[in-house]
């Protein structure tokens, strides 16, 4: 498959892609910046193995383009994008692949403001044979350690100074509905329990990753009593990926979370952009929860954008507080692109992406980490009891269906006879009273992947009957996994 994907640049290093398509890729990078009137760009990359010279190629082709570049180093990508912020560079392009194996690598980019999208990634992909310009670019070295630690803690209690911390009904809309406050499947609120009033207990698994060496020492300038559970970065990630959505991942986590009866467990991706949290009793918290903790205790009447995999907790919370949620197709740059848009305050991707308006739309695992734990400091809270009122229904993971066929043909027969109110964002979604279903065709793999969602599992599994009835073959593959 094509190392140009729906946002980004990702595949397996020698296989796929090296040093020579990096080169070019940052000479096509460097034009398409110039075309639209800038001059200069902030670079990083993670810590695998493959990650320096591939970030060396990628200069030589920005500088070939005639660009400015600012080398932050090997970072977390949100201390890439701090670096740019605090540069006044509105293009970025970071050496990662985030979650993925090592030996996988890509490059997320940002060109003159504009976050990665099908058409942008279609532009660098027909650039690749730019020529060099008539004089060469300009390279610096730009360490922005010291003033990231020192900004996101700052930032993150200025953000939680401003929460209205209120409780479970907290900036909600005193004219909503209660079945729009209290979603279908909660049976009813609960009372929120007081943590103690000594530090928060954080255990932290930075998956050995570009957060290894950060997020412990921020996290104790914070406040808080940090356990670190990768206390060294390994650039083969041996013991497992580093993507914290899989919560086979999260098993180290949750246990010492046990073991040392932690207060909150931390999980942050390969590359820092995601996170996910673990409660005091081992519980994972799903980022649509976490969502809905930042919608109530943070914003008022907040536009929300997210992504069409996640649970529909998310448009009840935004609802009850009478904001404005918009749906958009799972995609960073397709989240962030809306965020800009709709000029939003938070943005949610099921993966365990949070946006915020005030990071410019973007994401960082760190900074929604800080936030978190200041509104549970601040509410002397425990996470469990937080999210408690929201409840959790009952849903599916991705189910994926082995398909080398065409896809658009199979999802076209599931519409035609699925009914439900329809939605084509991004496959075909149909919501139902009590859930929705989803089929789309992966964009990694020759598949198709299927989600449900119902306020219990006899109504999630009756959605995914009526939704399958037009699937053929597909019908009895998904029902099977749904009863695994």
């Amino acid at each position: 498959m094509s190392i140009f994907k729906a946002c980004d640049v990702r595949g397996v290093v020698g296989e796929q892609w090296g040093t020579e398509e990096a080169r070019r890729i940052g000479r096509a990078l460097g034009r398409m910046i110039q075309a639209r009137g800038d001059a200069a760009i902030c670079i990083g990359g993670d810590f695998r193995r493959s990650t320096p010279p591939l970030k060396q190629a990628l200069a030589d082709g920005l500088l070939d383009a005639g660009l400015a570049v600012h080398d932050v180093g090997q970072q977390p990508t949100p201390v890439v994008n701090f670096a740019a912020r605090h540069l006044g560079c509105r293009s970025v392009a970071v050496v990662t692949a985030s979650h993925n194996p090592a030996r996988y690598n890509g490059i997320k980019f940002v060109v003159a403001g504009q976050p990665p999208s099908p058409p942008l990634v279609r532009e660098l992909e027909a650039a690749l044979d730019a020529p060099r310009a008539e004089l060469r670019g300009t390279f610096d070295d730009r360490d922005v350690t010291s003033e990231y630690e020192s900004w996101v803690i700052r930032e993150a209690r200025a953000l939680v100074a401003q929460a209205q911390c209120g409780g479970d009904e907290a900036g909600a809309n005193a004219e909503t509905p209660i079945d729009a406050a209290h979603p279908p499947w909660v049976a009813g609120p609960a009372g929120l329990g007081n943590a103690n009033s000594a530090a928060l207990s954080v255990v932290l698994d930075a998956m050995a990753g570009t957060f290894t060496h950060i997020a412990p020492r921020v996290l104790g300038a914070a406040g808080y009593t940090v356990t670190a559970l990768t206390p060294d970065i390994d650039p083969d990630y041996a013991a497992r990926d580093p993507d914290p959505s899989h919560d086979a991942n999260l098993a180290p986590l949750v246990q010492t979370v046990l073991a040392r009866r932690g207060d909150v467990g931390v999980a942050l991706d390969g590359d820092g952009d995601r996170v996910i949290f673990v409660d005091h009793e081992g519980r994972i918290a799903r980022p649509e929860q976490i969502a809905a903790l930042l919608i109530r205790q943070c914003f008022d009447r907040p536009t929300v954008v997210y992504d069409l995999k996640c649970a529909s907790l998310v448009p009840h919370v935004v609802a009850a507080v009478g904001g404005s949620a918009v749906m958009q197709p799972s995609g960073h740059g397709f989240i962030k692109t809306a965020m800009l848009q709709a000029d939003a305050e938070l943005g949610v991707e099921v993966s365990g992406h949070h946006f915020f308006g005030i990071l410019d739309g973007g994401d960082d695992g760190l900074f929604t980490a800080l936030v978190v734990l200041g509104i549970l400091d601040k509410l002397q809270s425990r996470l469990a009891d937080m999210l408690h009122p929201f409840g959790w229904p009952a849903i599916t993971a991705d189910l994926r269906i082995p398909f080398a066929g065409d896809a658009l043909t199979v999802l076209e027969a599931i519409a035609s006879r699925c009914g439900g109110q329809l939605t084509h964002l991004d496959g075909v979604r149909a919501d139902y009273d009590g859930g929705w279903a989803l089929a789309r065709a992966s964009i990694t793999e020759p598949a198709i992947t299927f989600r449900f969602e119902g306020r219990d599992h006899d109504r999630l599994r009756q959605i995914a009957e009526q939704f399958l009835a037009g699937a053929g073959p597909f019908r009895n593959q998904v029902l099977e996994k749904i009863d695994e």
